[in-house]
């Protein structure tokens, strides 16, 4: 599979999504008022530029001041995300960036509750009708549960970690690349923008492309149409 656990989720939430219907700050530069013996272009010139904040683009193996290599922790003292999870799903914590989605404790609880309950149905120590129907309602429950958060964290963007390692980054809303594609983008747009440095059609809706001396991490663009919907950093295996 590739770019690892997210894009799993990815196809999960593709495949499941079936079985359901069937079953269930920057800095602000200085700048003075330009005056007649002025012009516009000179005032405040210097102040200016050297003030302007670095552009924030998203990829190839950063974002921000979050890179591909950073541990949680060294990830949490960046500044960049909120200091608890938002979510922790198949065995991830979530985080969003900060001014995202607020970590919600009542729902981190009733996830928990549920997760429980698959624990016990995977342990299939009630075979009747009612024990049967019990089970397959917590991994109904449990798949929609995914497919939410997944479809959250891919909405409003964030970082996943797996054992304490940077496992993926995911795009805000406004986030754009380097070579200027973003959500909207058209697929035309995405080929030219990287032609000949590796992208890749992985399937009718998506798109990869390797991030240089990382072997195994890539960008992946989701399509809705024939525009980007997403974009994600993360590591196959």
């Amino acid at each position: 599979m590739h770019n690892g656990d997210l894009h799993r989720f990815t196809w999960r939430r593709q495949a499941i999504a079936g079985l359901l219907t069937l079953s269930v700050a920057g800095l602000t530069a200085a700048c003075k008022t330009p005056t007649a013996a002025e012009p516009a272009s000179v005032a405040g010139a210097g102040t200016a530029a050297s003030s302007a904040p670095a552009v924030k683009y998203f990829g190839p193996d950063s974002f921000g001041k979050l890179t591909i290599t950073m541990s949680e922790k060294d990830a949490l003292a960046t500044g960049e995300l909120q200091t608890e999870p938002v979510s922790t799903v198949l065995g991830k914590n979530v985080y969003s960036f900060v001014g995202g989605p607020k970590p919600d404790p009542k729902r981190m609880a009733a996830d928990e509750k549920l997760e429980k309950a698959v624990e016990k149905a995977d342990a299939g120590t009630d075979t009747s009708a009612a024990g049967s129907a019990k089970a397959a309602k917590a991994y109904a429950d449990s798949t929609q549960r995914i497919v939410e958060r997944l479809e959250a964290y891919l909405g409003a963007g964030g970082a996943s970690f797996r054992d304490g390692e940077l496992s993926s980054i995911a795009a805000p809303k406004d986030a754009v690349t380097e070579a200027g594609i973003k959500r909207g983008s058209s697929v035309a747009e995405l080929k030219a923008a990287y032609a000949g440095k590796g992208l890749k059609s992985t399937s009718k809706t998506a798109y990869e492309l390797p991030v240089e001396g990382h072997a195994g991490w890539t960008v992946l663009f989701e399509l809705k149409g024939d525009t980007v919907q997403y974009m994600s950093i993360g590591k196959a295996g």
